[in-house]
């Protein structure tokens, strides 16, 4: 299932897996608060609409759509296939 987010754009839709922000400070009273601009991703979509997303933080929170935005995707990393192990970052052996 999927749903239009605030910040996701021209309408695009928020799926399982979307990485995302919290666009506003999210829960409060009786949970602990997730501070605006916390990123998490998107693991489940309840039948009323709300997005279960998991926080960096740890925390796992129910949200609607609107309280969400579309994070930024990172660039992928750029490897060659045939790049010694040096060149990737592994210690060399002495």
């Amino acid at each position: 299932m999927m749903t239009s987010g605030h910040g996701a754009g021209a309408g695009e839709p928020l799926d399982v897996g979307d990485r995302v922000l919290a666009a506003a400070d999210l829960g409060g009273f009786l949970r602990p608060r997730i501070r605006r601009g916390t990123p998490g991703v998107v693991i489940g979509c309840r039948f009323d609409g709300l997005l279960a997303v998991h926080f960096a933080n740890g925390r796992v929170q129910h949200a609607s759509p609107d309280e969400l935005q579309l994070a930024a995707a990172p660039p992928p990393a750029y490897r060659e296939v045939d790049d010694p192990p040096s060149d990737r970052g592994c210690p060399r052996s002495p």
